[in-house]
């Protein structure tokens, strides 16, 4: 496989905000006019990280618009970390069980498993564990959804870059005493064999995992404390200064769950948390002041990321028509599951760019596009295809609800051109009747452009950019909506705040 075949591989990971919702509407408003499939769909943990950054700097994509510091969080203030911990536990057995097609980790001679597949396995078991919890705590999604995606969304992220903080908590313990290091999750046996002299890497990686999953699958008092050593990582070095940094509020923030003198020895002095926070900080805002000269010296993409994304997602509503069972980008049936379909989303968003690579060879033109650039390419026509669903009806309820679709209003569009000029089916067809809606967007190629459009650029303004926003990044092209100018539609696309 070429470095680049790799690369398309990898760009279906990159969608900072598949775990979220995209609106803040209120659920209760929601069309109830759905299918038995739709309506199975109880709860949706993303396939790939939610907070996907580096020390310091957190993606954050959740449900709702945050509360900053000085305002009152708007969630009920439940405990979260004692299902997060469970989760992360739950995922360690299942990783020792070592379960037909559950990858959790990826050797360098493994060529027969691709990144995706794990990501998709830890999204698996956030979700099922985000369901067991639902049941047992008898949560509900009206009431309780920020809490379980804010849940969810740290057990993906602790799950999928296992590999990187257990390298690191192994590093943390390499010089405390057999006696202690059993309380931080981590196996003297384990410790023994990485530091052991060996020639083949791959090898002793290989024993060392070994060991370590055969102590799990029998001790859960050692899964249990090597979850919260890798949850307090997470919380402490990744998520919390880069939010805190941006003024962001999530439940939960701290790690209150670890004895002080487990906390000082894993993260540094909890009698001096100002003090810790002053360092952390300082080195988030010179990474922050390397990041913003490298952004304003990064000059904007040679071409436009938009037109190949559009090209996607319109290509995605010819093919969602099918409704291939064995490919399916939608729920079909009361016995699918999402993950089937967000499989499916994934593979799309893989074939589409190898495609794309394979014509530009063939006309003797090679692709111009940097890693980045199609990472985010990839990461937005994954981040669209997951929720069409809610983009397709936040987008018809905007204009229906709006002086673009009341009859009374001067600026009402004709029905007979919403097709084209709001990539929307009159005759609220939207809602009744998605054979018909389906079979025009076959048919009509100018109504699944004008549609792709729409979607993409509902994701960028309330889903991307927001989350960039949030994280202190940006994307090559910022964001930024220049296919659309309507400036009443972009008016009505712009994110809901909050009352």
């Amino acid at each position: 496989m070429t470095s680049h075949q790799k690369l398309i591989r990898c760009i279906i990971l990159y969608s900072l905000a598949l775990g979220c919702s995209c609106f803040s509407f209120d659920a209760s408003l929601h069309s109830r006019k759905k299918s038995a499939a739709a309506r199975r769909r109880t709860f949706d943990v993303a396939t790939s990280p939610l907070w996907g950054a580096t020390a310091g700097e957190s993606n954050v994509a959740t449900d709702t618009i945050l509360p900053t510091e000085n305002e009152t969080p708007t969630l009920k203030q439940r405990d979260l970390h004692p299902p997060t911990i469970d989760a992360i536990s739950k995922g360690l057995l299942m990783r020792a069980q070592n379960l037909p097609k559950m990858h959790f980790r990826i050797f360098e001679d493994d060529e027969n498993i691709e990144p995706w597949e794990v990501t998709l396995t830890c999204g698996k078991v956030a979700q099922q564990s985000m369901e067991e919890w639902q049941r047992v705590e008898q949560l509900t999604l009206e009431e309780h959804e920020d809490e379980m995606q804010v849940v969810a969304g740290r057990v993906m992220a602790v799950l999928t870059r296992l590999e990187e903080l257990e390298e690191d908590l192994l590093k943390r313990c390499n010089k405390m005493s057999e006696e202690v290091i059993f309380d931080f999750g981590v196996l003297p046996k384990e410790l023994q064999i990485l530091q052991a002299c060996s020639e083949d890497d791959v090898k002793q990686m290989r024993e060392a995992a070994a060991a370590i999953d055969a102590a799990c699958l029998f001790d859960e008092q050692l899964r249990y404390n090597r979850a919260k050593s890798l949850l307090a990582m997470f919380l402490h070095e990744i998520e919390g200064p880069g939010l805190r940094r941006n003024s962001v509020v999530l439940p939960c923030m701290d790690v209150d769950f670890l004895p002080e003198e487990i906390f000082d020895a894993l993260l540094g002095s909890a009698s001096d948390v100002s003090g810790v926070e002053k360092s952390v900080e300082d080195n988030v805002e010179k990474s922050v002041e390397n990041v913003e000269t490298t952004v304003e010296e990064k000059a904007s993409p040679s071409q436009s990321l938009h037109p190949i994304t559009i090209d996607a997602i319109e290509e995605a509503f010819r093919f969602r028509a099918q409704n291939v069972t064995t490919s399916p980008l939608r729920l079909l049936d009361s016995n699918m599951e999402w993950f089937e379909v967000q499989y499916s989303i994934m593979k799309f968003a893989d074939r589409f760019l190898e495609k794309y690579t394979k014509e530009s060879k063939k006309k003797n033109k090679e692709p111009t596009w940097t890693e980045e650039e199609l990472q985010t390419i990839g990461g937005r026509i994954v981040g669209v295809l997951v929720r069409l669903d809610d983009l397709e009806w936040e987008w018809n309820h905007r204009v229906s609800t709006s002086t673009l679709g009341q009859p009374e209003s001067s600026d009402m569009i004709p029905y007979n051109q919403w097709k084209s000029i709001l990539g929307l089916h009159p005759d609220n067809v939207e809602q009744r009747c998605t054979k018909t809606l389906d079979m025009a967007l076959l048919e009509e190629k100018d109504f699944a452009r004008a549609r792709a459009e729409r979607m993409l650029a509902l994701f960028l303004l309330c889903v991307e950019g927001p989350a960039m926003k949030a994280s202190g990044n940006r994307s090559p092209d910022d964001s930024e909506v220049d296919f659309i100018q309507d400036s009443t539609q972009l008016n009505l696309m712009m994110p809901k705040v909050n009352e």
